[in-house]
């Protein structure tokens, strides 16, 4: 598993799951390598990775052993598919992680909601392509310069199947029952102008946990940490150990 890391000098450890296709999407958390150790695994079938085909519980497996051989409890971030992949990590494995934020998750699918995702992410996918598209998607979801570059080249490699499988996850509440009884604190955080769905996931994950909260945040759509970095960076402070 390919793993960018920044500030690998500081002792403690934040690990940012990113979401589909944006490998990157925490380019503007970067500046918080100053003070703390950033892990961010290239997910399967993203980045770096784009050459093996996305399985959730394969994905899983990696990310246990990578967090594990840190030898230390760490700080979960996830964003998106990565909300959703820390949605299971905190629920199976809550002794690895000292606190939790899942930004955007997806846990209340259903059928329907499951195949018009699927529509609009083959259609995407189409347009990542191209690459003076895949550029303009880039600068839209807020990416510095340099990481867009990367996402560029990067998306050229992704293939469809990873797509697929990676909005098909089976990742829900009721794969879930045991986030319920998380012994840690996780913070659960969507934007206003999100699907109704994302927002209703960060709800109920407030409402099922006591040790969980929820915010929603005003005119935040799918974009908190690229566009929302300043008021983003500083819940990760208050956050992190």
């Amino acid at each position: 598993m390919k793993l960018e890391e920044y500030g690998k000098e500081n002792n403690s450890i934040i690990v940012m799951l990113h979401g589909a296709n944006f490998v990157h999407c925490y380019g503007r958390q970067y500046s918080l390598a100053n003070s703390f150790h950033i892990i961010v695994p290239h997910i399967m079938g993203f980045g770096d990775e784009a050459g093996r085909i996305f399985y959730t519980d394969t994905c899983c497996a990696e990310l246990v052993n990578m967090i594990r051989s840190l030898n230390k409890k760490v700080l979960l971030v996830g964003f998106s598919l990565g909300a959703q992949l820390a949605f299971k990590l905190v629920s199976e494995y809550p002794e690895l992680f000292y606190s939790a934020i899942i930004v955007s998750p997806w846990l209340n699918k259903t059928e329907s909601s499951l195949a018009e995702a699927m529509k609009m992410n083959e259609k995407q996918f189409a347009s990542f392509k191209k690459k003076w598209l895949c550029n303009i998607i880039g600068m839209m979801n807020g990416l510095p310069r340099e990481p867009r570059k990367k996402f560029v080249h990067q998306m050229q490699n992704v293939k469809i199947d990873t797509i697929r499988n990676s909005v098909n996850n089976g990742i829900t509440f009721e794969s879930e029952p045991d986030f319920a009884k998380v012994p840690i604190p996780i913070i659960a955080l969507a934007g206003e102008k999100e699907p109704k769905e994302v927002m209703d996931s960060v709800k109920r994950m407030a409402e099922i946990n006591p040790n969980c909260r929820c915010e929603i945040w005003d005119k935040a759509a799918h974009n908190i940490p690229p566009m929302f970095a300043k008021r983003f960076n500083q819940l990760i402070l208050d956050t992190v150990q």
